[in-house]
């Protein structure tokens, strides 16, 4: 049976409903966003739990931090100690020890073609704590390991985020 796959795509970044001034910072006008099967997945997350985390996407970082980020995110040599990654940081950085939401991301399929986001969880350390620290009924997503790479490899060669209803599907 064929496995089912999760879109992922690129959008402009804009704050879930319902946040308070102050809750997030806002979006500027070139910050992207991560887009799973049609929805912000920092609006998910904010539904799911708490936490005070931008998209490591951001307009306003170097293009080598951006490009540092897409890498992680793609390479399964580069994990945090306890085997997972950084999906959103904090908003001035991405130290652990001002909370990230992480996930362990890994390969599947029968050549280890296909990625799966499972596990998310807010971390302040080394280690995460999905059962005290988790989003219930986020994930697990698998993404066609093929579209999943050129979505964030697209992202490292473009200088600006997609225009609003640009982002880039991956099914």
């Amino acid at each position: 049976m064929p496995a089912a796959y999760t879109t992922l795509a690129l959008a402009p970044a804009v704050l879930p409903d319902g946040v308070p001034p102050g809750g997030f910072p806002r979006p500027r006008p070139d910050d992207v966003d991560l887009v799973v099967d049609g929805r912000a997945l920092l609006h998910r997350l904010h539904e799911a739990g708490d936490g005070d985390a931008v998209s490591p996407l951001a307009a306003d970082l170097p293009p080598a931090l951006r490009a540092e980020h897409v890498r992680r995110l793609l390479d399964p040599a580069t994990p945090l100690a306890d085997g997972r990654r950084v999906i959103y940081s904090c908003p001035d950085c991405e130290d652990l020890g001002c909370g990230a939401v992480t996930a362990v991301v890994e390969r599947a399929g029968e050549c280890g073609e296909d990625v799966i986001w499972r596990d998310f969880a807010w971390q302040t350390g080394p280690l995460a704590d999905p059962a005290g620290e988790g989003y219930p009924g986020v994930g697990p997503y698998r993404f066609h390991g093929a579209r999943y790479r050129a979505v964030l490899l697209g992202l490292g060669k473009e200088p600006h985020a997609p225009r609003p209803g640009a982002g880039t599907p991956v099914a």
